[in-house]
C-alpha cells in the first residue's frame, strides 16, 4: 500500500503542459542570470482557480533557486499591502547576510518611513510607509533602492519577487511596483531583477484600475491542458511509485478531468484509491477509473456548492441560464434572450462572475464555465 502521489488542491510536483511557460521563464532567468540584466516586464500568469498558477510559480522559484537566485514569495491580499509584504520578506530572507551587504539591504528599509511591526522576524524594526500614506512616485524610488540592494547582495545572482493572488494587491502596492519597473526600466538595466505573478482572469482590470501604464505587465494566460499532458500529469507521478495506468484507464480519467488541471488530480487520487493504494506492479485500470469518479463526486459537489452560495441571486439566474444551453460555450446574446433582458445589462454580472473565476471569456461575445460538471450541478439545482 502505498499513499497517492495526487494532489488535489495542493501544490503539484510536476506541472506537464506547461512547457511553453517554463522555456519563457528560463529565457529570461538566462537573461537576468548570464546577462546581469533586468526583466522589464512584470510578468502576470492567470486563469480561474484550479489551472495550477500557484503550481507554476512555485516551479519558477524552484528554478530560480537553483541558478543561485534570491527569491521572494508573498501572496496578495494580506494586511499591510503588497509593499509592506515584499520589504517584510527581503528583510527576513537578508536577516543572515554578512554584515556589508547586510547593512546595505536595511539601510534602505530604514528609509521608508512607518514601522512594519512584525516580531520575530530580523529588520523588524525596519520601517515603511503605510499603503493608505503612500505617494507613488516616492514611494517607487525607495522601493527601487531596496530592489537594487537585495538584487547585488550576498553572493547572490540576482533576485526574483514572486506574487501569487496579484488581482488581490492593494492599488497603492500596484502603483509602487509599476512605477519602480518603470524607473529601472529606464535607469536600472543592470540590476539583475525580475517580478513573476499569478492571478485570476480578472488581474488585468485590477491593474488597470490602479496603473495607467499597463504595458509594464506581460499578460499570459493558462490554457486547459491537452490530452497528452494529462496522461503525463497522471502516469508519471504513478510510473514513479511502480505503478502503470492501463490505456483506456488513462483515456477515461481525461474524459473526466476535461483539461482542468484541478480535476486531473482530483480523478487521478480517487482511482488510486479505489485501486486500494497499489503497490509497486499493480496496474490502474479503467474500472477503477469508474469507481473513483463516482467516489469523487462528493468533493465536487462541495466545490460546487460552495461557488453556488457565493454568488448573488442575479449571477445564480445568470448561470442557470448559461446551464440550461449546455455545457459548452455560450453566447452572452443567447443569456440575455433567455432571461429577457439586453446583452448590455448583463456585464455587470458576467464581470463579478469572471471575477470569482466561475466562467471564463472563451472568444468574442461567449463565455463558458471555468469547472467541467458544474454546469450540470445548475441544472439538477433547477430540478429540485
Amino acid at each position: 500500500m502505498q499513499p497517492s502521489p495526487y494532489t488535489p488542491g495542493e501544490i503539484a510536483r510536476t506541472i506537464p503542459g506547461r512547457l511553453q511557460q517554463l522555456a519563457d521563464f528560463d529565457e529570461r532567468l538566462s537573461y537576468l542570470v548570464d546577462l546581469q540584466r533586468l526583466v522589464g516586464r512584470i510578468r502576470v500568469d492567470h486563469a480561474p482557480r484550479g489551472f495550477g498558477k500557484t503550481s507554476l510559480l512555485r516551479q519558477y522559484q524552484r528554478r530560480a533557486q537553483e541558478r543561485g537566485v534570491l527569491t521572494i514569495w508573498v501572496t496578495a491580499g494580506e494586511s499591510g499591502g503588497l509593499i509592506p509584504q515584499v520589504a517584510a520578506e527581503i528583510s527576513r530572507a537578508t536577516s543572515g547576510w554578512r554584515d556589508e551587504a547586510r547593512k546595505a539591504v536595511h539601510s534602505r528599509l530604514e528609509s521608508l518611513t512607518v514601522r512594519i511591526g512584525l516580531p520575530g522576524i530580523a529588520g523588524a524594526d525596519a520601517t515603511l510607509r503605510t499603503a493608505e500614506d503612500a505617494s507613488a512616485p516616492a514611494d517607487s524610488r525607495a522601493f527601487e533602492a531596496l530592489v537594487r540592494a537585495a538584487a547585488a547582495g550576498d553572493g547572490h545572482s540576482g533576485l526574483v519577487i514572486l506574487i501569487d493572488e496579484i488581482q488581490s494587491a492593494d492599488p497603492e502596492g500596484l502603483r509602487t511596483l509599476a512605477y519602480t519597473w518603470q524607473h529601472l526600466q529606464a535607469e536600472g538595466a543592470d540590476v539583475p531583477a525580475a517580478v513573476l505573478t499569478a492571478g485570476l482572469p480578472n488581474v488585468s482590470d485590477a491593474v488597470a484600475a490602479a496603473v495607467t501604464f499597463s504595458e509594464r505587465f506581460a499578460y499570459r494566460p493558462l490554457p486547459p491542458l491537452e490530452p497528452a499532458a494529462e496522461e503525463l500529469a497522471l502516469a508519471v507521478p504513478a510510473q514513479e511509485l511502480g505503478v502503470q495506468w492501463e490505456r483506456d484507464a488513462l483515456e477515461e480519467a481525461v474524459v473526466v478531468a476535461r483539461g482542468y488541471p484541478y480535476m486531473v488530480q482530483l480523478i487521478g487520487d480517487a482511482a488510486w484509491a479505489a485501486a486500494g493504494r497499489p503497490d509497486p506492479g499493480v496496474a490502474i485500470t479503467a474500472a477503477h477509473v469508474r469507481i473513483g469518479r463516482d467516489a469523487m463526486e462528493a468533493d465536487l459537489e462541495a466545490l460546487f456548492r460552495a461557488r453556488w452560495a457565493n454568488a448573488s441571486a442575479g449571477e445564480r439566474d445568470f448561470m442557470a441560464a448559461m446551464a440550461s444551453i449546455g455545457d459548452d460555450a455560450v453566447r452572452r446574446t443567447d443569456v440575455a434572450r433567455i432571461l429577457g433582458v439586453s446583452s448590455e445589462s448583463l456585464s455587470v454580472p458576467r464581470a463579478r462572475l469572471i471575477d470569482k473565476g466561475f466562467l471564463q471569456a472563451s472568444g468574442r461575445g461567449t463565455l463558458e464555465f471555468t469547472i467541467p460538471g458544474f454546469p450540470q450541478f445548475v441544472r439538477d439545482l433547477g430540478q429540485d
